[in-house]
């Protein structure tokens, strides 16, 4: 075949929107799996990981529906972070992630491409007249399964084309011949298209062709196991230290599973070669490469299972330091201090409070800087920090409510009282925290700049509330009334702050002409940051042991 017979742009646009219909379809499925699993998800990874072994389990099966290994590392990563989840069980579960990542591979080997528009259309009908039910979100799940199957099919019927080539076959073939380049390959383009099935999906439909030796697909097999690893560095890079030791086992056992099975390339080619040829009649077909994916990661996980405890200790040799989030330990829930020791069980509840405050002032922190730099790592830093407190929150007050339905005296009810309510205006400092965040979020994508006067007041305002909160911390750690005193003047002064800044921005709306001026965003602003003030006085109170709480009306987060 000529260069010039063939019609290139018609070519390219095939292989390009067949690429990204297969991966919106993947995302689709995964993120229409997460919906209708609904919480579900993080509860059975939480629940059901109190070992490796088990933690295995759950990341296949978190993984085959997520459609996502970056996705299941993710949510690990923010229970590690939690306290919920220990650094060998986390591993244990990245174990699991990269087999459940062969389930989409086996799917396309399966071959139902012939029925791809027929999914899609059963699958966009459901979506179209059920749509916030679960048969909608099963209609996504069709949806998406379809897509994937048609991006497939348009794709690989415009990479036969290049089979024709000699450049191209003879490309192919130095592949095989150097197994090193299969693996770069493998590595840059899920790295570039940041997902290792995507890499996969492609490397079936070539190796359909006739046109790619074995051993070169194999190579390139190993190098998206590597080119995976990329997500969860990025998502570490300004994260925790769990974060990042999460993604460092996660590195290293996806490169050294992918080295040493470089090593034994060859005869690992012949492996799959001879199933090939035993189950699929010698033809060379997607479900190949399938097998080859599918036999890889099994293994590898079999083998690095043993090695698990060696794992965790080199990534936290590689990744040194102290993480805050890392102290947190909600195994001290223990069930049986509650009839024990009721006072040792309150004394555990309040030690998990207390990290919990802390990771509540980090928060606001975050929210501060988010104002006035919009960088996406602190926005999305704080997000995580928010499902990290919301989790904590039901789990202190589940444990608190146990405790209470005990014979407790006068004084350990009282503690029991106070622990209840200050897990609930922490928890509501931090949704306004992330009402912060969500604010400024709005605003840096619209381009909407603050005045300088505007920004000087809430500069202002932002340090009285954090010092606030920072000896709302002590009061409640210590019990200290004198500590808790200041707080109710500090909360004087935040009032006080909040009406002169809105009579402000009442002055500037009024003589201000034009795009620039500042909005009623604003206003919300200095709400949030006084509803933090009042959660802060109602903690003070409680140590003052005052039976009075702010009136605060009903609270929503903004949609």
């Amino acid at each position: 075949m000529m260069l010039t017979t063939v019609d290139w742009p018609r070519t390219l646009f095939l292989v390009i929107g067949g690429l990204g219909i297969f991966l919106y379809g993947i995302q689709l499925m995964g993120d229409s799996l997460k919906l209708l699993a609904g919480n579900r998800l993080k509860v059975m990874i939480e629940k059901s990981t109190n070992t490796p072994l088990k933690g295995i389990f759950v990341g296949i099966i978190i993984t085959g529906l997520l459609q996502s290994s970056s996705g299941t590392t993710a949510l690990t990563v923010g229970l590690v972070r939690a306290g919920l989840m220990t650094l060998p069980q986390a591993v244990g579960i990245i174990l699991g992630a990269n087999i459940g990542t062969t389930v989409t591979s086996f799917l396309i080997g399966l071959q139902i491409k012939n029925y791809a528009l027929l999914i899609m259309g059963v699958g966009s009908l459901l979506v179209f007249f059920r749509k916030q039910t679960k048969a909608g979100r099963f209609g996504g799940v069709m949806l998406g399964f379809g897509m994937l199957f048609y991006g497939l099919d348009l794709m690989g019927g415009a990479l036969k084309v290049f089979v024709d080539f000699p450049a191209f076959t003879q490309a192919l073939l130095k592949v095989s011949d150097v197994p090193v380049l299969g693996v770069l390959v493998g590595a840059v383009l899920t790295a570039l298209i940041q997902s290792s099935t995507g890499t996969i999906g492609i490397l079936q439909e070539l190796y359909t062709t006739g046109a790619m030796p074995l051993v070169g697909a194999v190579a390139i097999v190993f190098g998206s196991n590597i080119g995976t690893t990329i997500t969860a560095i990025f998502a570490a890079i300004g994260g925790s230290v769990a974060a990042k030791r999460t993604a460092a086992a996660h590195v290293i056992f996806n490169v050294g599973g992918s080295m040493l099975f470089l090593l034994l390339i060859r005869p690992y080619a012949q492996f799959i070669g001879l199933l090939e040829m035993w189950l699929l009649g010698g033809r060379p077909v997607a479900m190949t490469i399938s097998f080859a994916h599918i036999f890889f990661n099994v293994a590898n996980t079999l083998i690095m299972y043993w090695f698990i405890k060696y794992l965790v200790m080199l990534s936290m040799k590689l990744i040194k330091g102290d993480d805050a989030m890392d102290q947190l330990n909600v195994s001290m829930l223990q069930d049986s201090l509650i009839k024990e020791s009721p006072a040792l069980a309150l004394e555990s509840a309040k030690q998990v409070i207390i990290t919990m405050s802390n990771i509540v002032d980090t928060m606001y922190q975050g929210s501060v800087r988010f104002t006035f730099e919009p960088d996406k790592k602190v926005l999305e830093e704080g997000r995580q920090l928010e499902e990290i407190v919301d989790t904590l929150d039901q789990k202190v007050h589940d444990y608190l409510v146990k405790v209470s339905l005990t014979d407790l005296d006068a004084q350990l009810a009282h503690l029991q009282a106070i622990y209840v309510d200050a897990i609930r205006d922490f928890e509501r400092i931090a949704d306004h925290s992330q009402n912060l965040y969500d604010f400024f979020e709005y605003r840096h994508e619209h381009r909407q700049i603050l005045s300088e006067e505007a920004s000087q007041d809430l500069e202002h305002v932002y340090e009285v509330v954090g010092d606030t909160i920072r000896l709302t911390l002590q009061a409640f750690k210590f019990q200290d009334k004198i500590v808790a005193q200041e707080i109710l003047e500090y909360e004087d002064m935040i009032d006080t702050l909040v009406r002169k800044y809105r009579k402000r921005h009442v002055r500037r709306m009024n003589e201000c002409v034009g795009p620039d001026c500042d909005d009623d965003l604003f206003v919300d602003i200095l709400s949030n940051v006084e509803r933090i003030g009042d959660h802060c006085t109602n903690i003070a109170l409680n140590v003052l042991h005052e039976n009075y709480y702010h009136d605060l009306e009903p609270e929503k987060k903004p949609a």
